[in-house]
Formats: C-alpha cells, structure tokens, sequence
C-alpha cells in the first residue's frame, strides 16, 4: 500500500468464511439433514432443508463452540496485522448474536488476530455510515451492497457468491495484494 494511515480510516473485516472456515463446521452439523456438500451452496442454502430454529440453533452453537480449537485460516493473523501495520482500524464485524461476543473476542485474542473493534448485529451494513475504505465478507448481499456505496468490496470466493460480479480471492493474501492496489 501506498502510504501509513492515523488510524481514521476504518476497514470492516467478516469472521465467518473470511476468518476461518465456518462451513465446514456447518456443514458437518449440518450433513444429517441431507444438505448438499459445500461446493454446490447458493447463499440460502439451508432453507430447502431445515427449519430457520434448526438453522440458526446450529450456527449459534458453532460460534460458541468456536473457542474449542477451531483455528483461523493460516494466513488470517498476518492479513490482519498488515492492515494494522497499514495504519487501518480494524472493525471485526460479524451476524452473531450478543451472547456470543465473550467467546468471539476470547477466540480473537487466543488466535493473536489483530482488531480494534468487534461488532456484532445482524445488519453489518449500520457500519456503512462510518464511511469505511473496504469491506472484506463472503455475503454477497453485503458486498454488493457496499459496492453501490463507493466502498471497495472484495472477499474469499465461495459458490454461494461467485459469477455475481464481485472481487473475490481464493485466499487472504490475495484479498490484501488487490486491497494494495486499490487503496
């Protein structure tokens, strides 16, 4: 990147499948109701096959269960480490319920992954109006949402957000080179 930052500018950072890999641990907990392997999700997947209660009870208890070993992806720490070396301020965002905000920070913490905010809601996209530089997700609906706002939106590529015309990587190093040359 070009130059350092003081720090003002915001860049909004996702947890799950931008972090580490939530969807293998939903798809395990998940496989007994005859879900599709991962490779074949569109966005809503689970709809087809489980109630919203189900949905959302499991994935409450994969975020929870979280601090229980489930490691970031490897280059997770120094993704978010050079954005701080940048001089970002990083705002960990995450569809997460409040409850669950103990575990995420302690997982956060315990993983050494660098962040100076954690927010948690289920609509990210309040933190647009804190006018930040990037959004890195895999939610599509929020990616696609910041692009129409002038914020760069890029994020890992799963098939639950592929061909829709977003800037996706396969990895988090890659997410940083294009930030590099957008920023």
């Amino acid at each position: 990147m070009a130059m350092k930052r003081d720090c003002t500018e915001s860049i909004i950072v996702d947890i799950d499948n931008t972090l580490w890999d939530f969807a293998s641990q939903l798809y395990d907990k998940l496989k007994d109701y005859g879900i599709p392997e991962k490779n074949e999700w569109k966005w809503d997947f689970w709809s087809e096959y489980v109630s919203d209660k189900i949905f959302y009870r499991v994935v409450n208890e994969i975020h929870v269960e979280q601090a229980d070993g489930h490691a970031p992806f490897p280059e997770a720490g120094e993704f978010l480490a050079s954005l701080k070396e940048e001089g970002f301020y990083i705002i960990i965002a995450s569809h997460r319920e409040k409850t669950s905000e103990d575990v995420t920070r302690h997982w956060l913490l315990k993983n050494k992954l660098a962040f100076d905010e954690l927010h948690l809601s289920n609509d990210k996209s309040v933190l647009f109006d804190r006018e930040p530089k990037a959004v890195i997700d895999d939610h599509p609906g929020l990616l696609q949402k910041a692009s129409q706002k002038g914020i760069i939106a890029t994020g890992l590529e799963y098939s639950w957000n592929a061909n829709r015309g977003l800037q996706l990587f396969t990895n988090l190093n890659e997410v940083f080179l294009y930030l590099a040359r957008c920023l």
